[in-house]
């Protein structure tokens, strides 16, 4: 390769004895060239970036191989002169800003640290140079928020402040690792462009991690595919797409969700015009401004202003919008798990803003909620099979403690889960694998529920383990006529999935109607401002993926 910026040759990353999780990895980047790496999680992507950086875990080695950075073999600098690497000669984007950035210190603080350790700034001068990164990375009225600490940036600006922590030493490779997994398709957009003009302009290498085959396609020169730790397909972006090779890389685009594969997967759920379950009329949720001494109400955030909506038994209305603009608060205000300001939530004629504590317990096995972060919505400190037990006991379900194991070992199952797993702590499943969100649903079926609130629960998963949640929740629908309200930001899932969509914007519904209708012949400019910021396939991909 000419101009070989990164060269990785017979990389093997392990674990004391285990087999490797790299195995003999070889992989080079250009200098201005952008390399995609793809694969399910455990295939040992991150692994392979955090290896370059020398900052694996402390019970992982590397074993073999070499890794070269313009002609500077890595592995054999001491960590001293490796600290000149890292920020300056190679930067680092985390998938995870939030944990990645230091609480307790403001944002233009951290950035400073890149600077005065590698550039040598200080003063007026390094406080010019953090607010100049922060307004290239599109970052407003930068010199104010940087005085500004991480929780106080929305998801997409924590991204941004990130990628500005990377750049600021001007490194020669940029590696992003999954920085847009949880963003939703305008913030997305917004970051990816913001990586390729940060490319253009400083003419980096940039080594780019995804399981997104859409946000490959639109950032990649080259698209390289790990499985079990081993490359086992790379190629230019266009020949890879318009062909791929290997078994693995055509099951990653047979995975992934679209209204094609809904179609070839044969009848679904129900979809005939059934009775109403869940009518919400006007519903508003605000959050009061105070200011002054003593506090007073000037004001409201209207997170939820006047949303009306309809879920029919046995069908999923998907409602989609970019973040921040009242989907989650909606959810949870129909569940009345946040207070309501106005509006009536009708669950089978009752309306569930007028009843009182006990009567909505009564109400609420009914209606359940599978949440986002799977990890985060279980108590880390108990089992499995107490945690799914816990709703059965909260609504005095008529079982001894027999009956409700065998119920719990009912309920792993239907989930694809093996009854033994019931003795098992959250820490003890796979996130990226969707082993914990299979838990979350088999807890929110053991009251048996007749509506369920779905928010974001494939956002974090790769694509085949998505495509194994959706269809496992299709299933469930098919054999139980559950209904869902499935919040989301991806319109592949909603064309899979759904039967209807409701699109908010800043706490309203803009456009509501049959799936086909609004993903294929949008009416409101927001829509098809989504639709259009959304990463997609070329059409011979699509095709190609719904061959295999």
């Amino acid at each position: 390769m000419s101009d070989t910026l990164l060269d990785i040759a017979g990389l093997t990353v392990r674990f004391g004895a285990a087999a490797p999780v790299v195995h003999e990895v070889n992989l080079g980047v250009a200098r201005g060239e952008t390399v995609v790496l793809v694969g399910e999680s455990g295939s040992g992507k991150s692994m392979t970036a955090l290896a370059i950086m020398r900052l694996l875990p402390a019970a992982a080695r590397i074993s073999a191989g070499s890794i070269r950075l313009g002609g500077t073999e890595l592995l054999a600098l001491p960590e001293v002169r490796m600290r000149d690497v890292r920020g300056a000669r190679v930067g680092f984007v985390f998938q995870e800003p939030q944990t990645a950035l230091n609480p307790v210190m403001t944002v233009g603080a951290q950035i400073g640290e890149v600077l005065a350790r590698h550039r040598g700034l200080r003063g007026r001068a390094l406080n010019a140079k953090v607010a100049e990164l922060l307004d290239s990375v599109g970052i407003p009225e930068p010199a104010r928020r940087a005085r500004e600490y991480p929780h106080q940036f929305s998801g997409g600006m924590k991204q941004r402040a990130m990628v500005a922590i990377a750049i600021a030493g001007e490194p020669e490779l940029l590696i992003a690792d999954e920085p847009t997994t949880a963003l939703d398709v305008t913030l997305q957009a917004q970051v990816l462009e913001l990586f390729r003009a940060q490319q253009r302009q400083r003419h980096m290498g940039m080594l780019f991690i995804t399981h997104d085959l859409g946000v490959a396609h639109s950032v990649a020169d080259r698209v390289v595919v790990m499985k079990e730790g081993r490359i086992v397909e790379e190629g230019a972006r266009d020949a890879f797409y318009a062909a791929p090779r290997h078994a693995y890389s055509k099951a990653l685009f047979a995975a992934l969700p679209s209204a094609a594969k809904r179609r070839a997967e044969g009848p679904g759920p129900e979809t005939a015009e059934t009775e109403v379950v869940l009518a919400v009329e006007d519903l508003k949720v605000h959050y009061p401004i105070r200011r002054g001494v003593f506090r007073r109400v000037v004001g409201a955030v209207k997170a939820v202003d006047g949303v009306s909506l309809e879920v029919r038994r046995g069908r999923t209305v998907a409602l989609v919008g970019e973040s921040g603009s009242g989907k989650t608060t909606m959810g949870r205000g129909i569940l009345r798990l946040l207070p309501l300001t106005a509006g009536r939530v009708c669950f089978e004629g009752e309306d569930l803003a007028r009843l009182d504590a006990a009567a909505l317990r009564r109400r609420r096995a009914h209606l359940q909620v599978v949440f986002q972060d799977p990890y985060a919505s279980m108590n880390p400190r108990m089992l499995v099979s107490d945690i799914i037990q816990e709703g059965m006991l909260a609504q005095h379900r008529a079982m001894n403690a027999a009956g409700r194991l065998a119920r719990v070992d009912a309920l792993l199952a239907a989930v694809g889960l093996e009854p033994g797993h019931k003795f098992r702590y959250p820490h003890e499943f796979s996130g990226g694998r969707g082993q914990r969100q299979r838990i979350c649903i088999a807890r929110a079926l053991a009251v048996d529920p007749r509506l369920l609130v779905c928010d974001e629960p494939t956002s974090a998963l790769d694509v085949s383990v998505q495509a194994q949640i959706l269809a496992l929740l299709r299933e469930l629908q098919r054999e139980r006529g559950l209904s869902y309200l499935f919040i989301t930001h991806n319109l592949g899932v909603v064309a899979y999935l759904a039967h209807e969509v409701a699109v908010m914007y800043r706490g309203r519904i803009v456009e509501y109607g049959s799936v086909d209708r609004v993903l294929g012949a949008p009416a409101h400019d927001y829509t098809r401002e989504l639709l259009a910021a959304g990463p997609s396939l070329p059409a011979g991909a699509a095709a190609g993926a719904a061959a295999c």
